[in-house]
């Protein structure tokens, strides 16, 4: 796939990782598409919701246009507005089959590109044209994509959808330990709130409580900064609902294993003590 144009990348990009949406020129379907492509898109142009309906089962959605624009791309740049019509709009498209993981070179997918964006509408957007919020994108559950604070409206969006707060990424990391490695404290305590399970270690025996002692340890310089003093509690809570203190190194957890430690280790059948 030949690169996208740089004049569609960068107000996209930009717009949709913003917290503020700002006016933007959009561009026309003319620019991109012809024959048949060319007439589903100028029917997202208008917002023509029975159009689109009637076209997109029909129309092939998945071979990029001019300049390698998909039409998942160009329906999102008709709701960048965050119009609700429009979001409708563009998830009717993801319905009628336009391929949310469809590769970009140097850009990505939509639904990568969604799932940074600090405005939960086109994730919803997203979802609501049948998007699995447990789906699993290059072996990390895509859970793991808005464990950040800027995305906090994003995580919250999937758990409501039924994502799995305990699903584990390639190296048996958990949404905890991503959350904690992007010092999204207070997703941790959302991810608690809903269930997840602080007694994890991934592959490499580092468990989350090690992790979270070893940032302890590190901002322990500050004891009266916020970050400090929200690990602690952290720290507390995890201790009320039975983690061990302190935690098990590495080395102690791998000692246990003996001497075939599994590549994907289901830590259920080996818990943290």
């Amino acid at each position: 796939m030949k690169r996208l144009s740089r004049i569609f990348i960068m107000p996209v990009l930009l717009l949709a990782l913003s917290p503020v949406v700002h006016p933007m020129k959009k561009f026309p379907a003319t620019d991109f598409f012809s024959g048949p492509q060319l007439e589903l898109a100028q029917a997202i142009e208008r917002g023509d919701m029975a159009q689109v309906r009637r076209l997109a089962p029909k129309t092939d959605l998945n071979t990029p246009g001019r300049k390698n624009m998909t039409m998942l791309f160009f329906a999102f740049q008709e709701a960048l507005q965050r119009d609700p019509h429009r979001l409708a709009v563009a998830s009717e498209v993801v319905k009628a089959g336009a391929d949310p993981l469809q590769e970009v070179p140097d850009f990505g997918d939509p639904l990568g590109v969604m799932l940074n964006s600090s405005h939960p509408e086109f994730l919803r957007a997203m979802l609501d044209g049948g998007v699995d919020p447990n789906l699993i994108s290059e072996g990390t559950p895509i859970i793991f994509e808005v464990a950040k604070e800027s995305t906090s409206g994003s995580l919250k969006l999937l758990v409501e959808r039924g994502a799995n707060v305990n699903r584990r990424d390639s190296l048996r990391n958990s949404v905890l330990f991503e959350a904690l490695m992007n010092n999204a404290l207070d997703q941790i305590d959302y991810l608690l709130d809903h269930g997840a399970n602080p007694s994890t270690y991934n592959i490499n025996g580092v468990s989350f409580p090690f992790a979270l002692s070893h940032d302890i340890n590190r901002n322990a310089s500050a004891p009266d900064s916020p970050a400090y003093r929200k690990l602690v509690e952290i720290r507390d809570r995890i201790i009320r609902m039975g983690v061990k203190w302190p935690p098990e190194t590495p080395e102690q957890i791998k000692a246990r294993w003996g001497a075939n430690p599994p590549r994907r280790l289901d830590d259920s059948k080996l818990p943290l003590p």
